[in-house]
């Protein structure tokens, strides 16, 4: 069963700020607020956990900034996707275009963003893969999984000496500065190096140093991330007390302001985990580790629903971009059988006397024409051959990210999605072989997308029942239906084969009237009890289910689902 993704809200304050910066640059023309206006709805959807997102805004700010030559602006762009890439040689590839930035333009400020970002991956452990690493961006923690750093096992391991110089660094540009913040920020740096690579309690009058500035500047955001990062060194040195005390504060500012951070909850719980753990509280701390661990994998869920969201975004767009390509050059070929229509006219007007003169204007007309002819028919076909490779290449990205992924969960959603692409592969390669085009038979259509799913599941000894009247169907209406009995014979691959000895799968096909009747049958347990019931709600269904209804609806059909001996799928459009 899918599980459904539920991210942080944005923050609407800081969506109307940025709004608002994007409505004056719209006014003013003014390119560089356009870029700010573009980082910061990158860092409201950071600090809401949608880091796919986030990257799609900054890449639009750098895109604008770049060109304009050093600035503090392009600085800051080159740190923040330093920190966003999950690549070693990608995020110090950005860390060095910061800080030669910051060194060109002669910034303290930009100094300080480009040796911090060096000190965060001089501490990250590049070696292990799977291990999960705390970086700092801001005011914000966020974690990353570096396991996808690539199949390189010679990464490199802490620098702790290297980390410690810049961080220190930080810390003493931050008060040549007197900038407030930044000092907070460059104690929170020294305290938490001090614990995580010497656990060295000294870490706490660093700490407690950045708490009293935060505290005096009324810095909310700031006075929990140092509360929960002392109680944190309390729970490591088994002084449960203390870091009771600190939570209990950091919950009430918490609860008294209006801050919906996802970094922030995430440290509450896995600190509320430690400390419940701690005391022999197990029960909670258990409640608490599952909270936690259902907000990782709901960012997870997010990120990848993003993931295949902009790649539905650029196959349409290539798509649309294919049709327009093709309508210009219909338009230019229309252009130019208009030009020779009006010198055939002049032509037959000043030599309509003589017959043989017309006879051969009107022969290499007819040549022209049939040429223009093949031409438009070859164009479609080029067009339907190049969606196909575009295809095939979505395809074998899916299949190589396949290849990489260790989760179970995330293995199924990519090869699911495959299977998707594949079917949508399979009705092109039809529309360019056929003889008619934008026209299909499904009887051929329907036999081989089954037989493709279960040679991919590894069930080519079942032999399915096949009662499909042949009938021709549009591209617009081929294509809904192939997705909704890939998804049909994908779960009955998944659910109904894999404990029946003797798996049955039958479908049929037929036309009443002007209407397709598609039925669907196998020998399995049946849909589960809820999915059954009338009324489900969308969020108790799986993401197959939903396309399966998806699709119905774009056919304007009607669907239905019985479960007796097996699992029933009954289905009619108007075609």
């Amino acid at each position: 069963m899918a599980q459904q993704p539920t991210p942080l809200k944005l923050q609407t304050d800081k969506l109307l700020y940025a709004d608002s910066v994007y409505q004056e640059a719209i006014v003013e023309r003014d390119s560089l607020k356009l870029a700010e206006a573009y980082y910061l709805y990158g860092k409201t959807y950071n600090a809401a956990g949608e880091y796919l997102m986030s990257q799609q805004w900054f890449l639009h700010a750098l895109a604008i900034l770049e060109p304009r030559g050093d600035s503090y602006a392009l600085s800051r762009i080159y740190s923040v996707l330093s920190y966003l890439q999950e690549n070693y040689q990608e995020t110090l590839h950005y860390a060095f275009l910061s800080l030669a930035v910051s060194r060109r333009i002669k910034s303290d400020k930009a100094l300080m963003r480009a040796y911090l970002n060096l000190a965060h991956i001089y501490q990250t452990d590049w070696s292990k893969k799977g291990q999960h690493v705390y970086g700092f961006m801001s005011s914000n923690v966020y974690r990353m999984d570096w396991s996808k750093a690539g199949k390189k096992t010679d990464l490199p391991k802490p620098q702790a000496d290297s980390a410690l110089h810049y961080i220190k660094k930080v810390y003493a540009l931050s008060y040549k500065l007197n900038d407030r913040i930044a000092m907070v920020e460059s104690n929170i740096h020294l305290g938490r190096f001090l614990w995580n690579i010497q656990q060295n309690p000294r870490a706490i009058d660093y700490l407690k140093k950045g708490l009293a500035i935060a505290t005096a500047d009324q810095e909310e955001r700031l006075q929990i991330r140092l509360m929960l990062y002392i109680a944190s060194i309390h729970i490591g040195l088994r002084q449960p007390a203390q870091a009771a005390h600190l939570l209990r504060n950091a919950q009430q500012l918490l609860d008294r302001s209006d801050i919906n951070d996802y970094f922030i909850n995430a440290q509450f719980e896995s600190a509320y985990t430690a400390y419940y753990s701690l005391t022999g509280d197990w029960k909670r701390a258990f409640e608490h580790g599952q909270k936690l661990h259902t907000m990782e994998i709901n960012n997870y869920i997010a990120d990848h629903d993003g993931a295949v969201t902009r790649l539905s975004m650029e196959y349409k767009s290539e798509q649309k971009e294919a049709k327009l390509r093709a309508q210009k050059k219909e338009l230019e070929l229309r252009s130019e059988t208009l030009r020779a229509q009006q010198r055939l006219t002049w032509a037959m007007s000043a030599l309509s006397g003589i017959t043989v003169a017309m006879a051969i204007v009107f022969f290499r007309l007819y040549r022209k024409n049939r040429r223009i002819s093949e031409r438009n028919v070859e164009l479609v076909k080029e067009q339907n051959h190049r969606v196909k490779n575009n295809l095939q290449v979505i395809s074998s990205l899916l299949n190589l990210q396949f290849n990489q992924l260790t989760d179970e969960n995330a293995r199924r959603m990519v090869e699911e999605s495959q299977m998707r692409v594949q079917a949508m592969a399979i009705l092109h390669q039809r529309l360019y072989t056929g003889g008619q085009l934008a026209v299909l038979d499904t009887a051929e259509f329907i036999i081989e997308l089954v037989e493709e799913v279960l040679r991919a599941y590894g069930y080519s000894a079942v032999h399915p029942i096949y009662d499909l009247e042949p009938l021709e169907l549009s591209a617009d209406e081929a294509l809904p239906l192939g997705l909704i009995i890939n998804e049909l014979t994908t779960n009955a691959c998944k659910y109904a084969f894999a404990d029946h000895p003797y798996p049955a799968f039958s479908i049929s096909s037929r036309r009443k009237g002007n209407k397709f009747l598609l039925s669907v049958t196998d020998n399995g347990p049946g849909l589960p009890s809820h999915l059954m019931q009338d009324g489900s709600s969308n969020q108790r269904l799986t993401f197959g289910m939903r396309l399966i209804q998806m699709e119905v609806q774009q056919l304007q059909g009607t669907c239905e689902f019985e479960s007796k001996g097996g699992t029933h799928f009954s289905m009619e459009f108007k075609i």
